[in-house]
């Protein structure tokens, strides 16, 4: 497994179990008329969407910083769009509970591209230490 992937991948794991036990501990005591069963398959979209594309961003981390940003804004936006489809198609098909799944989506989609923000910079600050280290290194 690439260098720092695991890390990344455990740490999205927490991310998704902690927001998964808030979340039910919200619902279930500050707001049962909103809980919608699907909201803990919710996070496991979530945490298997994110998974993919922090591996896809361990690959474009070889290339220019360019191509790396240019990935990952790509990468947001096709996310955003799948985002919106699931909530178009659960709005559609359960119209009752359409205001707490879309609430929740957007929380649940701040939450994790905040966390993308994270591994993004913190991949870029990876790869200019070891172009320095090496620059030293050659010097």
């Amino acid at each position: 497994m690439i260098s720092g992937l695991k890390n990344f991948l455990i740490s999205l794991f927490l991310l998704s179990l902690i927001l998964a036990v808030t979340g039910i501990l919200l619902f279930k005591l500050a707001f049962p008329e909103w809980y919608f069963p699907f909201f803990p398959f919710l996070v496991l979209i979530f945490l298997i969407v994110n998974s993919g594309f922090i591996i896809l961003f361990f690959r474009f981390l070889g290339r220019s910083n360019n191509v790396f940003i240019r990935g990952f804004m790509i990468s947001t936006g096709i996310k955003l769009v799948m985002y919106l489809i699931l909530i178009l198609a659960y709005v559609l098909t359960t119209p009752k509970s359409a205001i707490p799944f879309s609430v929740t989506v957007s929380l649940l989609y701040i939450a994790y591209t905040a966390f993308d923000l994270y591994v993004m910079l913190s991949m870029l600050r990876r790869k200019k230490e070891k172009k320095s280290m090496s620059n030293q290194l050659s010097n």
